[in-house]
């Protein structure tokens, strides 16, 4: 009773399991109201839809959604306001097994809310979103978390300065970690540093200031077309410039499949896997990216070395390698700001080629099964299966 009631007081979620190190994803919750429309709509028509549902968003919501589907312990942290619709949204978090326990809950602010029309006849997704000056997570409330519970820590893009505090925290901890460690030969998960990744999607040019301070990036295409890219080539070596020494570049660019790039420089690519029919394209780049999150961190802390990533996929893809990917790029001297410290070497060891052959492979193709289905409800088997090969 007490728990209840304090759940229910609080809004807190159920504590993690211990010793199980989590992936923070930090951002935007809102509430998703989804209209299926056979066709879209001709301004100024009125139309029946077909279907209408509410559904928790916001791209750091739907990666927790997708991580806690892979069976990835997860956390979101972002504003959740007290007002409207705080409890469709808990209850939706809790039915994920998504933790939300240190989600501040603000008064006399609105909820988010995106209006989104889904047209059958071509798959396309128009969003309508509106944001009544709920505020943007602050770094007080970012910095009472205890780091020690998390493997990973993703970021949307998106109040930018208060970002880059959060992240001279997180190296502050992984450098005070590294020292720690240095004179203990403990093999336990925390003493991993965090990794840290970054989404770069609104046309916000602000966001490059990012890039060099985080170990993954994931840019999506209206970020690259925003820049003047018109390929994932293209994108990887303009973003490259602005990357740290050592950083992974992912990029996906919907029906040509995603690309990346390795810390070494190495390009890999990844076609797209669409299903028979697309149901529901909402939130398939957010799938995208918790996939990557999901299998680069479980490879990351993988212990059993005879374990090979997905290797058929990834030799079959690597043999086949578009010329224009090949890369002679040269990395470009990091200028340091923003006071953050220990930037030149990117956490993230445990990425070579194979491994982000695999994980592209592997996320293009949960991405591609997510656009055959409604919602995310399925996505659970979709794992299973593709963990199998």
């Amino acid at each position: 009773m007490i728990s209840s009631f304090y759940e229910k007081i609080v809004g807190t979620s159920p504590p993690p399991e211990p010793n199980e190190p989590k992936i923070l994803c930090v951002g935007l919750i809102c509430l998703d109201i989804v209209q299926v429309c056979k066709t879209f709509p001709v301004e100024d028509s009125d139309q029946r839809c077909i279907e209408h549902r509410w559904q928790r968003g916001g791209n750091a919501s739907n990666n927790c959604t997708v991580l806690s589907l892979a069976k990835t312990p997860c956390e979101f942290m972002g504003t959740l306001s007290s007002e409207q619709h705080l409890s469709f949204l808990q209850d939706d978090m809790r039915k994920y097994k998504i933790n939300f326990a240190h989600c501040p809950m603000l008064e006399g602010a609105g909820c988010p809310t995106s209006t989104v029309i889904l047209s059958l006849t071509s798959g396309s997704r128009t969003i309508l979103h509106h944001n009544p000056s709920l505020p943007e997570l602050t770094f007080e409330d970012f910095a009472k978390l205890n780091l020690e519970e998390y493997c990973w820590i993703h970021f949307e893009g998106r109040n930018v300065t208060t970002v880059l505090s959060m992240i001279k925290h997180v190296e502050t901890y992984n450098n005070s970690l590294k020292n720690s460690t240095q004179n203990d030969n403990s093999t336990d998960s925390f003493h991993l540093p965090i990794t840290i990744s970054v989404e770069l999607e609104k046309s916000n040019e602000q966001l490059l200031d990012l890039l060099p301070y985080v170990d993954v990036a994931f840019v999506s295409r209206d970020f690259a077309l925003f820049r003047g890219c018109d390929n994932m080539s293209e994108t990887l070596r303009s973003i490259a410039q602005e990357a740290k020494s050592g950083a992974t570049i992912i990029c996906a660019w919907g029906d040509r499949g995603a690309m990346a790039r390795t810390p070494d420089g190495t390009i890999v690519q990844s076609p797209a896997f669409p299903p028979a029919k697309t149901i529901d394209s909402l939130g398939a780049g957010d799938t995208f990216a918790a996939a990557i999150l999901h299998y680069l961190n479980k490879i990351k802390f993988s212990s059993n070395k005879s374990v090979q990533p997905m290797k058929t996929l990834s030799e079959k893809l690597l043999h086949n390698e578009d010329p224009e990917t090949k890369s002679n790029e040269v990395k470009r001297e990091i200028k340091q700001n923003h006071n953050i410290e220990s930037l030149e070497q990117s956490h993230t060891e445990f990425i070579d080629s194979v491994v982000l052959q695999s994980a592209v492979t592997f996320a293009c193709r949960v991405a591609g099964a997510k656009l055959g289905l409604k919602g995310y409800d399925g996505l659970d088997k979709i794992f299973k299966e593709l963990q199998k090969v």
